[in-house]
């Protein structure tokens, strides 16, 4: 699993027995301070000088699926590094597209590292790298093999120092890291989190939240597909808008960077859509949660334990049992599983409000190690990724036994972001689907029926479909249309990847 480039891979390896020469930096093209590419050059200017037992390893962050990489991609991956600079001499460096480089010594038997070992823990030796990173990000990667790259400097100072980007004024020229992720490194303030959860209890609420529909597809035919099945939306969830959150305050990855206070933020944001959507009741707006008792699709929040077992949401289940509203609550496999007790005593607050209890946020790894048929949701929502098409056959077996002790027919594929995710459904039975890829379709399906459909884009239509007041829905000629549940027919392969 380690890539290197040597020899007839591409690395010009230095003559036996003389140094490799120092590459020339031009200095009129960077100044100290101007960034990490200028300061891991001037590192490998430094190690050129003697380059015998030093190593280079790119980690490829970048490479990662959407909507990766994710703070705890670099949280854990920097982590790992740092650890391994400090026993061996190192330093590490994050590039502007997100790739992190470790130059250091690589492990030579005999020779102390740097740091002491701590007893009883095991020495992060360089070599293994590779490996792990590919261990850690294989869900996230269509080939882990390609997720570092490792050089032996004394073979190759001239490569790696050229690939080392530098703009016109001295700082990375690769592309700027995602906005939801925040830059690595980066403190987590508990006061950013404070004032993200209170831009969303005093502010305008509709211009924070985000809807994307879920749809039913009929069931497939033999080959797997059914190129006119009618495609019928079966709810529409309401979340809060993260990176709307982050970006009043320049925030960004702040939010979910640390998974305590995310939580925490995730406890009064509970609060926060309780209150909207009682208030919104009745009202016939987007938000209305009694839409759902007439025949519209009905809405699904997420919600923690806390906010499910609050004297809050008690008065807002009154409420839907008052319209005869059909909510689904979405609730976390994770925490689900971090306190059982009272994950059973919100299953039975649901149940007895007549609101459906969705199990959200189950990868494929946890369908295979963990049983959440046992947690007897009424719906599991498997996040879809790119390896679920590539599984060895073994893990196949797997899936497809742990989807037939759910059901399929419980099974909602999330994050359904391509044609192949859809095919892989209809292929395991699974006619539930939410992704980015169904938001497509559905835009297709709408503009193909509104008369004023030549004056908008897919996007634009995609979102205002997602937005839930006023301000995101300008421009729209058919209002209705947005709100409406027709029954569209399915196309595979009529439609684009996004």
């Amino acid at each position: 699993m380690l890539q290197h480039r040597a020899g007839r891979d591409g690395v010009v390896s230095a003559r036996a027995g003389v140094p490799a020469p120092v590459p020339h930096i031009d200095a009129g093209r960077v100044d100290a301070g101007r960034g990490a590419e200028y300061e891991l050059q001037e590192a490998l200017r430094r190690a050129a000088r003697s380059p015998q037992g030093r190593m280079v390893l790119q980690l490829h962050l970048s490479r990662l699926n959407s909507p990766g990489p994710r703070p705890h991609h670099r949280r854990v991956a920097r982590a790992i590094l740092d650890d391994t600079a400090q026993r061996h001499e190192g330093q590490v460096f994050t590039l502007a597209n997100g790739d992190m480089v470790l130059l250091c010594r690589e492990a030579t038997p005999g020779r102390m590292p740097a740091a002491r070992p701590v007893p009883g823990m095991s020495l992060p030796d360089p070599a293994a790298l590779p490996d792990t990173m590919a261990r850690l990000l294989r869900i996230d990667l269509s080939d882990p093999a390609c997720v570092t790259t490792v050089w032996r400097l004394e073979e190759a100072v001239p490569e790696v120092t050229a690939f080392v980007p530098i703009g016109p004024n001295g700082n990375g020229a690769a592309a700027a890291l995602p906005l939801a992720s925040p830059a690595p490194g980066l403190a987590v303030q508990p006061g950013m989190v404070d004032a993200i959860a209170a831009i969303a209890e005093g502010s305008a609420i509709a211009d924070l939240l985000h809807r994307q529909t879920s749809v039913l597809v009929a069931a497939p035919n033999r080959n797997g597909a059914s190129p006119n099945a009618p495609l019928r939306p079966l709810y529409r969830e309401v979340t809060f808008s993260i990176d709307a959150l982050e970006a009043r305050i320049a925030a960004t990855g702040q939010a979910t960077a640390d998974p305590f206070l995310f939580r925490h933020l995730a406890g009064r944001l509970d609060r926060r859509m309780l209150a909207v959507l009682a208030d919104a009741a009745g009202t016939g707006t987007v938000l209305d949660i009694a839409a759902g008792g007439r025949g519209a699709p009905p809405l699904h929040i997420n919600l923690t334990l806390p906010g499910i077992l609050s004297d809050t949401f008690a008065r807002f289940a009154m409420l839907c049992r008052s319209f005869g509203a059909p909510v689904g609550v979405e609730v976390a496999l994770v925490e689900a599983c971090s306190d059982p007790a009272a994950f059973g005593r919100a299953r039975r607050v649901l149940a007895e409000s007549g609101l459906a209890l969705v199990l959200d946020g189950v990868s494929h790894l946890a369908l295979m190690l963990t049983r959440p048929c046992a947690l007897r949701a009424d719906l599991v929502k498997l996040d879809w990724s790119p390896r679920l098409a590539e599984l060895a056959a073994e893990e196949r077996l797997q899936v497809a036994a742990a989807l037939e002790r759910i059901g399929p027919h419980h099974v909602i594929l999330h994050r359904a972001e391509t044609e192949t995710a859809l095919r892989w459904g209809l292929a395991q039975g699974i006619r539930r689907f939410q992704g980015r890829y169904v938001d497509a379709m559905l835009a297709a399906g709408r503009t193909m029926a509104c008369p004023r459909a030549a004056g908008c884009t897919l996007r634009q239509c995609i979102e205002r479909a997602a937005a839930t007041g006023p301000a995101g829905r300008t421009g729209c000629g058919a209002i209705s249309l947005l709100d409406g549940q027709p029954s569209l027919p399915l196309e595979l392969g009529a439609g684009s990847t996004l």
